[in-house]
Order: structure tokens, then sequence, then C-alpha cells
């Protein structure tokens, strides 16, 4: 009399392990993944948040006529920013009055290390 077999057979049982095996690891290196991503974009969020105050800082000094070549400074203990006053972006032109000034300002902002993570050039009034 032929007995049936109850139960799962060695093989069976390592290629479920197999495929479980798999599937955890698919798992873990997404988790990985969209953690660096997570991290990569809360760091350019906060570059864009220091150049948005980086332009209005220089927007105010340009305002009250307190204009330098050159700004500097540090925001967030990791992020330093620069801005440059390029030139003017409205040459004189005889005969014409000018009401406003306009200067070209190159702003770039730096995250622990020398290379510009963010940089941004735009048109500032001086009124």
């Amino acid at each position: 009399m032929i007995r049936k077999q109850r139960g799962f057979t060695l093989i069976e049982i390592v290629i479920a392990f197999t495929i479980l095996t798999m599937g955890t690891v698919l798992v873990v290196n997404l988790v990985t993944q969209s953690s660096t991503r997570v991290s990569k974009v809360n760091e350019h969020l906060v570059a864009m948040d220091v150049l948005e105050s980086a332009v209005a800082i220089v927007r105010g000094e340009i305002a009250n006529r307190k204009l330098q070549q050159s700004y500097r400074s540090e925001q967030n203990d990791k992020y330093q920013w620069e801005a440059r006053i390029v030139g003017k972006a409205n040459p004189a032109i005889e005969g014409i009055k000018q009401y406003v000034n306009l200067y070209w300002v190159r702003v770039r902002v730096f995250h622990d290390s020398d290379r510009p993570r963010l940089e941004l050039t735009t048109i500032i009034a001086d009124r």
C-alpha cells in the first residue's frame, strides 16, 4: 500500500525561500534608493531656500543704494552663498532719463564644497 505524502519536499522549501529572499532584497533596495533620493531632494529644497534668501538680501541692498561688487554669507551651517553684480543691464542712453537702474546679478549657493550646488543669474532693479 502506498501512503500519500504530506508536507513539502526539500526542493519546494528551497525554491520558496529563494523567492522570498529575492523579494525581500528588492524591497530593501527600493527603500534605500528612495531614502537617498528624498535626502537629495531635501538638500536641493534647502539650497533653493538659501538662494531665495540671498536674492532678497541683495535686492534689499541694491534698493537701499548700498551697492557692493560682491556679497557673501552662510546659512544653516552647511550652505554658503555668494552674489556678484556682473554689470548694468540698462546702459545709459544719451538724452533719455533713466528712472530705474537694472543690474545683472549672479548668485551661487554652495553646499560643503567648492562646486556650486545652484546658480542663478537675474536682473535686479534699484527701486
